[in-house]
């Protein structure tokens, strides 16, 4: 029964979808860029120039809440085995490639967060507006290009307010715990949160044991969606942020001030080494371990590999806080 009014719900949305894809043609190129901002590889970029080159404090704090976002929303896709519009109606314009399952929305509801986990940091009316308008826009650009039921966008939106409302109101309490325990305990402690992550994604996987892609998606361009590689990704990248960040902290923080020549050279060389350790660690395999480890490496040189490495060069000015302070 649960099935089949979804199966209605997805039909009827399949009308409204049509209609937005009718908007005048101008208006894709600002959808497809508003797309672009809420994919992984620009989420990434945009965490790591923040967190290189304008406040650690931001930075790291808007990475860990993207990544378990990210990874609750690959479970949550898991979970729920939902097909995007095309899969079931050839008709719907796709936009871009999209291989995971539709439910929920992982663009909006990483945007619905991060961008009012910023403006909180930020504490301006005018970003508080900005972010809205930033979010509502990628959101809307999911629909426009096919990508999402309506349903999807809002159980998204939905689920990043509540994610949003659990940070603000229990944010900081956490982190103050955090930073009383010894540096032993809070890389413990990052390992079983992203173990955690893993055990989820593993059993929303098994919860779909044999099941198969069914035949009337194929006609859609469906491709087969179950696996668990976006949850080992964000697993991995969870543990490199957090144990990173609090081996960083340890040894102290940073500045990010300098001028725009030696922020550009930092991200320069951070970059460089991201991609030289991806490619190092493309050699472990394919196995859950290898991907996991695979990301953990690469975060951990972000956080707290090219930070020193900043150090050493003369391009930050180590130590800017107190090493028994969080930035």
């Amino acid at each position: 029964m649960g099935v089949d009014l979804f199966d209605e719900l997805h039909r009827a949305e399949i009308g409204p979808i049509l209609a937005v894809q009718e908007l005048p043609g101008w208006l894709a190129p600002i959808m497809w860029a508003a797309s672009a901002v809420g994919t992984d590889g620009a989420v990434l970029a945009l965490l790591a120039t923040l967190y290189w080159c304008v406040s650690p404090r931001m930075g790291i704090r808007l990475a860990v809440l993207v990544l378990l976002s990210a990874g609750l929303n690959a479970v949550a896709k898991l979970v729920f085995h939902a097909p995007r519009p095309a899969w079931i109606d050839a008709r719907v314009w796709v936009g871009s490639g999209e291989g995971s399952f539709g439910l929920p929305s992982g663009h909006a509801q990483t945007s619905v967060l991060a961008c009012g986990a910023f403006a909180s940091l930020v504490r301006r009316p005018a970003v508080w507006w900005a972010a809205g308008v930033v979010a509502a826009l990628i959101s809307f650009s999911r629909v426009y290009l096919g990508l999402h039921f309506i349903s999807d966008v809002v159980a998204g939106a939905l689920i990043g307010a509540l994610l949003l409302v659990l940070y603000l109101r229990y944010g900081d309490r956490l982190a103050d715990r955090w930073r009383l325990l010894p540096l032993p305990a809070q890389i413990l402690l990052s390992a079983v949160v992203a173990a955690a992550l893993l055990v989820l994604g593993v059993l929303a996987d098994a919860l779909w044991q044999g099941w198969s892609l069914p035949s009337a998606w194929s006609g859609g361009g469906a491709r087969d969606p179950a696996g668990l590689d976006r949850v080992i990704v964000m697993s991995g990248a969870l543990f490199g942020t957090l144990a990173g960040a609090s081996v960083m902290r340890e040894l102290g923080w940073f500045s990010a001030s300098g001028g725009v020549g030696v922020r550009v050279l930092r991200w320069l060389l951070g970059m460089a080494g991201a991609v030289a350790l991806w490619a190092l660690c493309g050699g472990l395999g394919d196995s859950m371990a290898a991907g996991v480890l695979r990301y953990t490496v690469v975060a951990a040189w972000a956080v707290l590999g090219a930070p020193l490495a900043f150090a050493r060069l003369g391009l930050v000015q180590a130590r800017a806080t107190s090493g028994r302070r969080a930035p």
